[in-house]
C-alpha cells in the first residue's frame, strides 16, 4: 500500500477505528484483514468512478442526413474535407446544443446546398459505432422536400449536384444505404433489391 493512502486513511480515523483497521510494529504500519478489506472497496469504487468520468467523455456525436428528390434524381455534395474527402455524401451535420434535429437538417441543407426545404419524415437512425472514422456517429435520416432556394454548393461542401439515384457515385460512409433505404419508404426502389456502383439495381 502506497504511504499517501495509509495517510489518508489514519488520519480520517478516530481512535476506536484505527484498531480496527491498522496494527503497529516498532515504526511499521499495517493494515489488519479488515483494513485491508476496507481499502479493496476503496480501489473498486475508485475504479468504477473513474470509469464513470472517462465515459462522460465518450458519448456518440448526434448527426442528421437529408435525402432530397428534385426532378426525380438525389441532391449530393461533394465533401470538401476529411474524412472522405472528395466523395459524394448527403447533405447534413452535428446537431447543436438545444437544436431540434428537424431543424438541424434543414439548417444544414440550406447551408450546404442553398436550398429551403421541409421535412417529411424520417427515413432511418444509423449507429454503426464504425460507420465514421471519427469516431461513434449517430445520424438520422431524413425525407425532405424542396420548397425554394437555388442549388449551390455552400459551407463545406466542394461541389453539389443531382444524381440518378440509379446510378449514384462512389458515396461515403454508409449514404447509399441511407439513400436505399429513403427510396423504399418512398416506393422508388422494391424490398430486398439495392443499388450498386454502377447503378444497376441487384
Amino acid at each position: 500500500m502506497g504511504e499517501g493512502e495509509l495517510v489518508g486513511i489514519i488520519g480520517s480515523l478516530n481512535g476506536s477505528q484505527e484498531g480496527q483497521l491498522i496494527r503497529l510494529e516498532g515504526d511499521a504500519v499495517y493494515l489488519t484483514e479488515v483494513g485491508d478489506e476496507l481499502l479493496s472497496v476503496y480501489h473498486i469504487r475508485e475504479k468504477v468512478l473513474r470509469a464513470q468520468v472517462e465515459h462522460l467523455w465518450k458519448k456518440p456525436w448526434l448527426t442528421t442526413d437529408g435525402v432530397i428528390l428534385k426532378d426525380e434524381k438525389v441532391v449530393l455534395i461533394k465533401r470538401g474535407k476529411e474524412p472522405f474527402k472528395g466523395l459524394w455524401a448527403l447533405p447534413g451535420g452535428i446537431v447543436e446544443y438545444g437544436e431540434r434535429v428537424e431543424d438541424c437538417v434543414v439548417r444544414e441543407v440550406r447551408e450546404e446546398t442553398g436550398l429551403q426545404t421541409r421535412v417529411l419524415g424520417i427515413s432511418g437512425v444509423y449507429s454503426d459505432p464504425e460507420r465514421d472514422p471519427r469516431g461513434h456517429f449517430v445520424t438520422i435520416a431524413f425525407n425532405l422536400e424542396v420548397t425554394g432556394g437555388d442549388l449551390r454548393a455552400g459551407d463545406d461542401a466542394a461541389g453539389v449536384g443531382l444524381h440518378d439515384p440509379l446510378s449514384l457515385p462512389d458515396m461515403a460512409a454508409d449514404h447509399r444505404e441511407i439513400i436505399e433505404d429513403a427510396l423504399r419508404q418512398r416506393g422508388h426502389l422494391s424490398r430486398g433489391k439495392h443499388l450498386k456502383k454502377s447503378g444497376k439495381i441487384l
